[in-house]
């Protein structure tokens, strides 16, 4: 089975709407779950559309400290993705402001044998060490159980980001040999499959990201002039052209 999670609030009821119809779109076969903030939810009409494009909506209450950061909110999203999952399943958790566009390289995972798939960079300070982008990332079930456990106990700073600290752990119990972090598209990896949609170019269209990219995040920053409503717009066009190449 594969689970997909997002965890929203308020301020992007409506990248969560988009977001969710990329995922049914790319794994129809998925069961996606939308876990929203008790303490700023979304409002009744985006709750509607969630559930309109087959998500399951839940509350949580742990506190996420701005943009998912500390030790709550770190065991909050991995004893939640954790929750339930068997060894062959795999877990996505994926931002709000990201766009699955293909969901080849998710149902791969148990065939790779892989613990985590994601999107990666080498650390600056350390070249041979790599560390995990935390728009979307992949685990296997059992990889999630394993880095919810070794988290329970685990000291974790105050602001500790959700994505690194559970990517971590997974590669710290799981063996950086079973995990693969893809190095996203730039001018010198131009195969290169996750990308940001650039808000500064003209020329960015749907059409050419939805057949270059299987992960696009629009959560990058944007020019004084482009409103926050338009990162649902480009996350709709994209599903569009997906679903009509």
């Amino acid at each position: 089975m594969i689970r997909i999670y997002t965890f929203t609030y308020d301020g992007d009821a409506q990248e969560a709407v988009a977001c969710v119809r990329c995922a049914r779109t790319a794994l129809p076969e998925a069961v996606v779950t939308v876990v929203d903030d008790s303490a700023a939810p979304v409002p009744p009409e985006a709750r509607r559309a969630l559930v309109a494009y087959g998500a399951r909506y839940r509350r949580s209450s742990f506190p996420r400290c701005g943009n998912l950061r500390g030790p709550e909110c770190v065991r909050g999203i991995i004893a939640t993705l954790a929750k339930g999952a068997e060894d062959g399943d795999t877990v996505v958790k994926i931002d709000s402001d990201t766009a699955l566009l293909s969901g080849g390289w998710v149902r791969d995972m148990q065939h790779n044998g892989l613990a985590l798939h994601a999107a990666g960079y080498r650390v600056p300070r350390n070249p041979s060490e790599r560390s995990a982008y935390g728009n979307c990332y992949a685990l296997s079930g059992r990889a999630a159980r394993m880095a919810a456990e070794a988290l329970r106990c685990a000291a974790i700073p105050p602001l500790a980001p959700e994505d690194l600290t559970i990517c971590r752990a997974v590669m710290d119990v799981c063996g950086r040999e079973r995990v693969r972090l893809d190095e996203p598209w730039t001018p010198r990896n131009r195969a290169g499959r996750w990308s940001w949609w650039n808000w500064d170019s003209r020329t960015a269209n749907p059409e050419d990201y939805a057949r270059s990219y299987d992960v696009v995040s629009v959560g990058n920053p944007r020019p004084p002039h482009v409103p926050k409503n338009a990162r649902r717009e480009v996350m709709l066009a994209l599903c569009d052209a997906r679903l009509n190449p």
